[in-house]
């Protein structure tokens, strides 16, 4: 994994404990959604990142 991927790791980790926390409720792939949406040209990382994030939450 390169670093931009490992930054978007831990964005989408932040974002889905934060959704926890105040909502009860987290949607990881809006969260991607969003993050594609803010940044087209890194969405191959995203995607990635993505995968690494369901995998860990999966388990």
């Amino acid at each position: 994994m390169n670093v931009e991927i490992l930054s978007f790791v831990e964005k989408m980790e932040a974002a889905v404990l934060n959704d926890l926390v105040t909502t009860d409720a987290s949607d990881l792939y809006e969260i991607a959604l969003d993050m594609i949406t803010e940044d087209k040209e890194a969405y191959v990382n995203i995607c990635q990142a993505y995968e690494v994030v369901k995998h860990n939450l999966v388990g």
